[in-house]
């Protein structure tokens, strides 16, 4: 045996000698070398009666796909776009609630005719960098579209360009600061600064400045 069986293994593990055991699912020969090598990411599984190795694949992570609702990070607002990384898959309905948070992020982006159903001149009156926002994903594959038309997507939480505390929703395009009292335009979400969405705010926002 030549692998650790604990450890995970990927394309090229050499797995057993040839005299050992064959070549079985999820492996292939390396005749030059004289040894079963691991084809795909995954656990050795080892067959002694057939005398075989094979890998069990392991499984793939979930990815975004068209018409799921996603949590996501402002990481850039050019003026026809906003660029996001998004980090889970969320319920809105009936109530919103985290159903997987992804194994990594995915960029996404908010094109400037999917951010709201009315004319916009400024996109930062809308979304600025570091706002925490949930929008539901328009195709499958990377870069992944969002949307955010429906009033119960949007921003989710702000931070308050002035003070740095999490803004309180006045109305859908207005949010306030509870601590200093500074106004800032945003399209905020029908779920705003929800309590019922758990986040790691300072660990998202920290994101932003790395």
């Amino acid at each position: 045996m030549l692998y650790d069986s604990r450890e995970l293994v990927v394309p090229g593990t050499p797995l057993y000698v040839l005299e050992e055991y064959m070549s079985g699912d999820g492996t292939f020969v390396d005749s030059e070398a004289g040894v079963v090598r691991a084809a795909v990411t995954g656990r050795a599984v080892v067959n002694h009666n057939s005398k075989t190795v094979s890998v069990k694949m392991k499984r793939k992570p979930p990815l975004p796909e068209a018409g799921d609702s996603v949590l996501a990070l402002v990481t850039n607002v050019r003026h026809d776009l906003v660029v996001v990384e998004i980090y889970g898959e969320v319920a809105v309905q009936p109530k919103i609630k985290w159903l997987r948070e992804y194994t990594s992020t995915f960029t996404g982006g908010i094109p400037l005719s999917q951010i709201a159903d009315e004319f916009i001149k400024d996109i930062n009156d809308y979304y600025r960098i570091g706002d925490v926002i949930i929008g539901r994903v328009l195709n499958t594959g990377t870069p992944y579209t969002l949307t955010t038309k429906p009033p119960v997507y949007g921003v989710l939480y702000a931070q308050c360009s002035n003070c740095g505390a999490l803004l309180e929703p006045v109305n859908p395009r207005t949010m306030k600061c509870p601590k200093c009292g500074n106004v800032e335009k945003r399209k905020a979400s029908i779920l705003a600064s929800s309590k019922l969405l758990p986040i790691n705010i300072k660990r998202l926002l920290l994101q932003t400045r790395t």
